[in-house]
C-alpha cells in the first residue's frame, strides 16, 4: 500500500511540473505603452533616442477573433514582452477609434485616419516603424509566438536593411527561435 501510495504521488507531483512551467503567462494587456498614446511622431523619437529599433504599433477591432487569438496566446508570452519591450515601444491603435493623435510624419489624425493611411484593413495587422517614420515591416493577420518572434529579430538584426523579404526569412527563422532570442538578445 505505501508502494503504490508513493507512486500515485511521484506520479502527481511529475504531472504538475509541466503545468507550472507553462502557467507562466504576462498579462496581454501590459504588452502595450497606452499611457503614450497621443504622439507617436514624439514617441517614436524617444525610443529611437533609447536606443530601441523602433515602434511596433498593433491595429486591432473590437470583436477581432483573430486579435483575441494573438492577444491570449502571443501577448502573454513573457518573452515576448521582454524581447519586444527590450527594442520596440508597443502601441495598440483600434481602426474603427476615432480618438486623435500626431502619426509618426507628426499630422494630427484619428485612428482611423492612421489604420487607413497606413492600409491596415485586415485585423491583426502589426507595422514596426522605425528611422524617419518608415514603415520596416508589417505582418497582417495573427502571428505565431515564432513568426512574432522573428519579427522583431528581422528588425533588431538589421535583415530589413539588406534588401531581405521578411517572408522569406521567417521561413529560415523561425527554428528554434525562442532559445536564440534567450541567449543573445535578452
Amino acid at each position: 500500500m505505501t508502494r503504490l501510495l508513493r507512486t500515485l504521488l511521484i506520479a502527481a507531483v511529475a504531472a504538475l511540473v509541466p503545468a507550472s512551467a507553462s502557467a507562466e503567462r504576462a498579462d496581454p494587456e501590459a504588452f502595450y505603452q497606452v499611457a503614450a498614446f497621443g504622439d507617436f511622431q514624439t514617441n517614436l523619437e524617444n525610443a529611437l533616442g533609447a536606443g530601441k529599433k523602433g515602434i511596433l504599433v498593433y491595429f486591432f477591432q473590437d470583436q477581432c477573433p483573430f486579435c483575441h487569438k494573438m492577444e491570449q496566446e502571443v501577448f502573454t508570452q513573457p518573452i515576448v514582452h521582454d524581447f519586444f519591450h527590450k527594442y520596440f515601444d508597443v502601441y495598440k491603435v483600434n481602426i474603427k477609434g476615432n480618438k486623435d493623435f500626431v502619426d509618426v510624419d507628426g499630422d494630427p489624425v484619428s485612428q482611423v485616419e492612421f489604420a487607413v493611411q497606413n492600409r491596415a484593413r485586415a485585423t491583426p495587422t502589426l507595422i514596426i516603424f522605425g528611422e524617419g517614420g518608415e514603415e520596416v515591416v508589417r505582418f497582417v493577420t495573427n502571428p505565431t509566438l515564432e513568426e512574432m518572434l522573428a519579427m522583431g529579430k528581422f528588425v533588431v538584426d538589421g535583415a530589413h536593411q539588406n534588401g531581405k523579404d521578411f517572408f522569406n526569412y521567417k521561413k529560415q527563422a523561425t527554428d528554434g527561435i525562442e532559445q536564440a532570442i534567450r541567449d543573445d538578445y535578452l
